[in-house]
């Protein structure tokens, strides 16, 4: 067995990468609803829109770094071949 097999089958990250795609998809999101026209009302919701989005990906984050500093599923090994 390959050490990059061992290490999927011994960490699996799902919540993590849920997480994570979801934050993608927010920001891709709000990428897309980019006014572009001058009205300046429409740019102001935008931008307290891209804010709370900033916001809450911040948040996601830090859940992310607490998920994986308490199952601590951080990989702290070295593969060693032998020789």
């Amino acid at each position: 067995m390959e050490p990059t097999q061992n290490l999927n089958e011994k960490f699996q990250f799902e919540d993590e990468i849920k997480i994570l795609n979801s934050i993608y998809s927010d920001m891709l999101e709000a990428i897309q609803h980019k006014p572009n026209d001058n009205d300046l009302e429409s740019l102001r919701l935008y931008a307290d829109n891209v804010y709370v989005l900033l916001n809450r990906t911040v948040l996601r984050v830090q859940e992310i770094k607490n998920s994986l500093l308490s199952d601590k599923k951080l990989f702290l090994e070295t593969y060693n071949p032998p020789a």
